[in-house]
């Protein structure tokens, strides 16, 4: 990295926020085991820079993705930097800039919509609206696939510090390690409304307080759950990240659940099966 170039928000919240490797091995996983079969056809809802639906189409060259966001800040970064850095597979990633809600894409096999991302919906209509949307979206047989967290930590104020290792970014040039911060600002028990910040600290560099911010409803997996059945989903399942006691953190094992044992923190996904 040269001196005079600070590095790019985008590039430090994928270094720090995103394993999409890791990913898109458990939406291959979990839609297999639903469906009998392997998924082709990738939506990521929310995309953002579009990490996912771009690392999806370098997996299989059979392999086609779409993204979808309102912004085209991140759209137009994706755009720049990481389709400019694709040598294949860049003509099968198709970006759309649209609400989730009535965007008008080739149906797909799975259509996921992580980091909490549908969360930006506060109200049941609202949801409701998104679940029918993704739902229309869907090949017959198609899966929606939604992260959340939860514990009891996570309906209180925190901050959660992480170093991060110096690595190469999605532009090709280096990334020093830094300092990432999540931070819960505020959580009303009322509305469940979380207001949640990401700071980036890197050094010699002015800190980046709130590169990112988020103002969420924290919704309960049994609400969703409701609202993807009255959406018309067929069948929702959920799935855990597992526990490792003698190491005192995730195993990165997601496993079917139907109750499990609350604690300060846990992430989950959704399935609404159509």
């Amino acid at each position: 990295m040269t001196p005079s170039r600070a590095p790019d928000r985008h590039a430090l919240y994928e270094a720090a926020v995103q394993n999409v490797d890791y990913d898109l091995d458990v939406l291959a996983r979990v839609f297999r085991l639903l469906r009998g079969r392997p998924a082709r056809v990738l939506r990521e809802d929310f995309c953002g820079t579009a990490a996912v639906a771009c690392a999806w189409v370098l997996r299989d060259p059979a392999h086609l993705s779409i993204g979808v966001d309102r912004d085209s800040e991140p759209l137009a970064w994706a755009r720049r930097v990481r389709l400019a850095q694709m040598k294949h597979g860049a003509g099968r990633v198709r970006l759309m800039q649209a609400d989730v809600r009535t965007a008008r894409a080739p149906r797909a096999d799975v259509t996921a919509a992580l980091n909490y991302s549908h969360w930006v919906f506060k109200t049941r209509a609202a949801l409701l609206a998104y679940f029918r949307a993704a739902r229309r979206g869907l090949v017959a047989d198609g899966v929606l696939l939604l992260s959340a967290f939860g514990g009891s930590g996570a309906m209180q104020e925190l901050v959660e510090p992480l170093r991060i290792p110096a690595r190469q970014g999605p532009d090709g040039r280096p990334l020093p390690a830094f300092r990432y911060v999540w931070e819960h600002e505020s959580f009303n028990p009322v509305t469940h409304d979380l207001a949640c910040a990401i700071h980036f600290e890197v050094p010699g560099r002015r800190p980046m307080r709130r590169a990112f911010t988020y103002d969420w409803r924290l919704w309960t997996l049994p609400e969703v759950r409701e609202l993807l059945a009255e959406a018309g989903f067929r069948d929702s399942v959920v799935y855990v990240e597992g526990w490792d006691e003698r190491a005192q953190r995730p195993d990165g094992v997601y496993h079917r659940r139907s109750s499990f044992r609350n604690q300060e923190g846990w992430l989950a996904l959704v399935a609404g099966v159509k």
